[in-house]
């Protein structure tokens, strides 16, 4: 991983509001790494380096890549969820949906039909993908990982594609009226979303919010619809091109047109602000987020390559901050247990005076953190790279608890 270090700050006047943060170049082979899609601390894509395409893994936390799929055929368009990593593959001469799971290194075929599977996502035990079984038009199936399992979600006599599942709810673009529709896998009820005559679709959700690119302005902008308020917004207004969105938590993510080539635009829902990501003048598409981390397709350096890019502070709660940081303590998987043990409870130190709004504390206990750090790095029970991040983020939490208005 190349950590490229270009911390961005706000530009004045009229130009664009740039994210705060730092850029990461992950992949640096001379062949193509495509499609990113990322889960936690693990980054996954499709990879041409082997002259076909294959699919790769990065660990964030232990910085190391992994080959996931070694056959001769095409493996593209990737999805993860925890431990479970889905593609579509043609190894059998059609495309098929197969599935990886991390923790066991196991690979199996999850759809064995003889027409196209494609573009899979994935939800706890659940699986979506569009079929192409019937007629040759797309239609919208599932398949659930427990039960082993696989039932249709819709299926008519125009296209679905391009679903999208978060916990109970599927949702998909739909040539029928050219909506966004959703599905609840446990009601077993089908609603349209959205009912502009223009064309919406590739959608994508998160808890009660469903984000998608919608036509209706003579341009592609990015709309957002609250299942639980009833409400629907426009959240782009730029009268180029927005497209492609992603979204986690109050961040809406997207493709970008506005500067004559793609780059990375995002929406705060909780600020109301929108900030540019990336500013190179290649095309920068494909973005996948994950709490603070956002990370895309770049041609940059003459051939496509991963990049993250690490939001600075987006927790508006300091608390929130010492929960990520306790998350990657925990995903530190070759550091002992008691070291692991002695870094949790000193954060729970923290947390606890944050509960109290005893903020000074809380801010000495920080310190008294990044202290036992750096005696973990003396003693060799700690990498250096480790040590960085750890007391990287701790100095960001205590910038942004000196600055809590609670």
């Amino acid at each position: 991983m190349m950590l490229l270090t270009v911390s961005m700050e706000t530009v004045e006047a009229n130009g664009p509001i740039l994210a705060q943060g730092i850029e990461e170049q992950i992949t640096v082979n001379v062949s193509g790494q495509y499609d990113p899609v990322i889960y936690k601390d693990i980054i996954v894509w499709q990879d041409l380096r082997n002259g076909n395409r294959d699919i790769y893994m990065y660990n964030i936390t232990s910085d190391t890549e992994f080959q996931i799929t070694a056959d001769i055929y095409y493996q593209t368009a990737p999805a993860i969820y925890e431990d479970r990593i889905v593609w579509h593959d043609n190894r059998t001469g059609n495309r098929d949906i197969y599935m990886y799971n991390i923790t066991s290194g196991e690979e199996l075929p999850i759809t064995t039909n003889k027409s196209n599977q494609l573009y899979p996502s994935i939800y706890g035990d659940l699986i979506v993908w569009t079929d192409y079984r019937y007629d040759n038009l797309g239609d919208i199936y599932m398949y659930n990982i427990t039960s082993k399992s696989e039932s249709s979600v819709a299926v008519y006599d125009q296209s679905q594609w391009s679903p999208a599942i978060y916990e109970d709810f599927i949702v998909w673009g739909d040539v029928r009226t050219l909506d966004i529709y959703m599905y609840n896998t446990t009601s077993g009820v089908e609603d349209q979303v959205t009912k502009n005559e223009s064309i919406q679709q590739t959608p994508a959700i998160y808890e009660d919010l469903i984000v998608w690119e919608d036509y209706r302005n003579g341009n592609i902008d990015i709309y957002m619809y609250n299942l639980t308020s009833g409400n629907e917004s426009q959240i782009t207004i730029n009268e180029s091109a927005q497209f492609d969105p992603a979204i986690y938590e109050d961040i809406i993510v997207w493709e970008d047109y506005r500067n004559g080539n793609i780059d990375i635009y995002m929406y705060n829902l909780t600020s109301g602000t929108e900030h540019q990501i990336t500013t190179n003048k290649d095309s920068q598409t494909d973005p996948s987020i994950y709490k603070n981390k956002i990370v895309w397709t770049d041609g940059r350096n003459g051939n496509k390559d991963i990049y993250m890019f690490t939001l600075d502070s987006i927790e508006k709660d300091p608390a929130e901050a010492i929960d990520n940081l306790k998350e990657y303590v925990n995903y530190l998987h070759d550091v002992d247990s008691s070291t692991q043990k002695v870094f949790n409870v000193k954060l729970n130190n923290v947390i606890n005076k944050l509960d109290k709004d005893d903020y000074d504390k809380a801010v000495k206990k920080l310190k008294d953190f990044i202290k036992f750090v750096n005696e973990m790095v003396e003693e060799g029970r700690l990498d250096t790279a480790q040590a960085d991040f750890l007391i990287d983020q701790a100095e960001r939490t205590i910038n942004l608890i000196q600055n809590y208005e609670g």
